[in-house]
């Protein structure tokens, strides 16, 4: 069933549903973008609700630690199975669990947490679950199963979830410590960012991830000079190649944004206010305001103390149970098979898996495969699959560029079957093309 005939249905009645395929949320199909990362109607596809059939109504006690993505997974997929059971969700932040993608792809314009909340706070009264917000976890004590919190209160669980996600990179800079540096990982951060924006003339952007571009981008639409300075020397060279990365840094360049790559940042200058940052060349960027995006640390140190086995992130099995008994752990702090990519669907499926299996469900979780996108500079781009990444491994490619329209589009193929798709400037294809990696389609039937 095509996007557009599911619309038409919603309108006379039938409510309908669509998945984004970038980041796994699943909603009305009347909306028109998707209300976690914003992708257009391109990414979705039809999506049906799966009963789940177990029941288990009980009078436990569960005790989500996180309110992230992650963690209001976990408690959806509880309340599902379970009725009648107590559902605590504890967070440092100090309000209900939101869209954490939306915050640097609307850094300026957000003025209200209600914007990007998941929930209203009436979803949680229907749902009887207890939010305990502003408060930071002092102790996870498993054997007498209690969780010890800052404001002195402590909650008795059956099952505790761990779903503390994750910390922005904070690289050991000189300087980085200053009031106008900001890591975006929170709402009080954008805050921060829109009490700052109006005496910031020029702005640095340390990192040219995605979500480091996204908050360029927004940044340069308050009049701001703003330069992005990449320690690597390409952009994204983990889901994009050579060639897509020189396309998409001349897009960049193009939408008004200085872009450095091979720099090298020694220190962020200034004694009391930021005044630029400085590369190890000896150039200097002048600054008022400096964003720091350097990618993310799992939050382990809590469950390492505990006596939770932790790698890269808390090992877990298929069922996100972690080495003792009635802890689970999931999202950006967990990590399964030695992966984890830290990105919004991989949460929300690892979150199920953990809420369905604390109950006592039997659901299996296998690893989400990552996907890229961006949306700014005048550009859209969609990545997805391996894009000749893996070592020993032989590819064929076919590439299709277009310098007047600014598109660019790249396939990879091993033994002639699709496994890795790049497209910048139109990705109006991106969700067929998702199904054809998907189904590991062959070279010869996709009319390239």
């Amino acid at each position: 069933m095509e996007i557009n005939e599911i619309k038409q249905e919603s309108k006379k009645g039938t409510r309908t549903l669509v998945k984004c395929l970038v980041c796994g949320e699943i909603f009305d199909s009347s909306l028109e973008k998707c209300p976690v990362c914003g992708v257009g109607r391109e990414h979705f596809i039809p999506y049906e609700v799966e009963e789940t059939g177990y029941q288990s109504n009980t009078e436990e006690v569960f005790v989500i630690l996180g309110n992230g993505a992650a963690g209001i997974s976990a408690a959806t997929a509880i309340r599902d199975r379970n009725k009648t059971c107590t559902i605590h969700m504890v967070s440092n932040e100090s309000v209900r669990s939101y869209n954490r993608p939306m915050l640097t792809k609307t850094l300026i314009s957000l003025k209200d947490i209600k914007q990007i909340e998941v929930h209203n706070p009436e979803w949680y009264e229907e749902k009887n679950i207890t939010n305990h917000l502003s408060v930071t976890i002092q102790e996870i004590n498993t054997e007498k199963k209690v969780i010890n919190l800052s404001d002195n209160s402590a909650i008795q669980y059956d099952k505790c979830i761990y779903a503390l996600g994750s910390e922005c990179f904070i690289p050991p800079i000189k300087g980085a410590d200053q009031p106008e540096v900001i890591a975006i990982r929170k709402f009080s951060d954008v805050q921060r960012v829109t009490d700052l924006i109006p005496k910031t003339k020029n702005a640095v952007v340390i990192g040219g991830g995605v979500l480091g571009l996204e908050a360029a981008w927004e940044i340069s639409k308050s009049n701001c000079n703003v330069t992005v300075l990449e320690m690597a020397d390409k952009l994204m060279g983990r889901q994009l190649d050579q060639e897509a990365g020189e396309f998409l840094l001349t897009i960049v360049k193009n939408a008004g944004i200085q872009l450095r790559l091979n720099a090298s940042v020694i220190e962020i200058t200034g004694q009391n206010e930021v005044t630029g940052v400085k590369l190890a060349t000896g150039e200097n960027f002048p600054a008022d305001l400096v964003i720091l995006s350097s990618g993310i640390v799992p939050n382990t140190a809590l469950a390492i103390a505990t006596g939770i086995e932790a790698a890269r992130g808390i090992v877990v099995n298929e069922h996100m149970e972690t080495n003792l008994p009635d802890v689970y752990a999931c999202g950006d702090c967990a990590e399964f098979k030695g992966v984890n990519y830290g990105i919004w669907p991989q949460a929300l499926a690892m979150g199920e898996a953990a809420g369905a299996n604390a109950v006592g469900d039997a659901v299996t979780y296998e690893n989400v495969p990552p996907v890229l996108t961006f949306t700014g500079m005048n550009t859209s781009l969609f990545a997805a699959g391996d894009n000749g990444k893996t070592p020993g491994i032989q590819y064929t490619t076919v590439m299709k560029k277009d310098e007047t329209l600014k598109t660019f589009e790249k396939y990879y193929f091993v033994d002639e079957h699709l496994s890795g798709i790049i497209l910048i400037g139109d990705t109006s294809k991106a969700g067929k093309l998702t199904n054809d990696l998907e189904e590991k389609r062959l070279l010869k039937d996709m009319n390239l």
